[in-house]
């Protein structure tokens, strides 16, 4: 399974995360969100780092650092509640409902975790509708290369899931943190690409699916996927989500 970092191309390896968190607290975006701040860099190809800063003994130190992707794939939800983290202050989840059409109470719930939590709540009362920058990052990933095959696959294997469709495995009986955010993701492929990520030259699969009530960009390390899945091929992936409030 790989880890949420190398999923858009950045590394946990120790010499090159020292490397990398330094850069981006050199030439990232500062952002106050007391008790702290964000500093964002953005190196290119869509990927984010996300460090979370906190002064302490007059000093300030790293207390988090989290990835994210910037893609085009959106989805409107009604925002009901936001979940800070007990032991990181910046950071934390938020729990939704797809909601397409205005007045729609929801298609289904999910939630994900928020890069710049403690700024985007900050002023907003709950609840509220939002279009959303929601990234899947994949620990597991299967694709078919098209609907007739996805559904010789159901057949075959008496396999619930429909070729468009979001299981919020977070939200059941599980209360443990970034495990919240965990969710099951099926849908079309509409574009598909190789990218590289320029803070590491390291490679990382972008795939953005039409799912049911929206689109989310599919995020994959190398080791994750295998082939090239086609547009209009089905895409399953087991993952972590994040999500940013965007303009409409």
């Amino acid at each position: 399974m790989s880890d949420h970092f190398r999923s858009i191309g950045f590394t946990l390896e120790r010499d090159e995360l020292e490397s990398l968190v330094a850069r981006a607290m050199t030439r990232g975006t500062t952002i106050a969100a007391p008790p702290g701040d964000y500093h964002v860099w953005t190196p290119g190809a869509g990927a984010e780092l996300w460090l979370n800063t906190h002064v302490i003994d007059g000093q300030r130190r790293l207390a988090g650092a989290n990835p994210y992707f910037c893609g085009e794939a959106r989805i409107t939800a009604i925002v009901e509640s936001c979940t800070p983290d007990a032991d990181h202050a910046l950071e934390g989840e938020l729990y939704a409902w797809a909601s397409e059409r205005e007045g729609e109470h929801g298609l289904y719930p999910f939630s994900a975790s928020v890069p710049d939590f403690a700024s985007s709540f900050r002023d907003r009362e709950l609840p509220f509708r939002a279009v959303l920058g929601l990234a899947g990052f994949a620990h597991e990933l299967t694709w078919w290369e098209s609907e007739a095959a996805h559904a010789r696959a159901r057949t075959a294997e008496a396999d619930g899931f429909a070729d468009t469709s979001i299981v919020p495995l977070g939200i059941f009986g599980n209360a443990s943190g970034r495990a919240r955010s965990q969710a099951i993701v099926t849908g079309t492929v509409v574009a598909t690409e190789t990218r590289i990520n320029p803070a590491t030259e390291r490679a990382f699969r972008s795939i953005r699916i039409a799912t049911y009530g929206g689109a989310i960009d599919i995020l994959a390390a190398p080791e994750t996927i295998s082939g090239e899945p086609p547009l209009g091929g089905i895409i399953r992936a087991t993952c972590w989500l994040t999500a940013r409030i965007t303009p409409a």
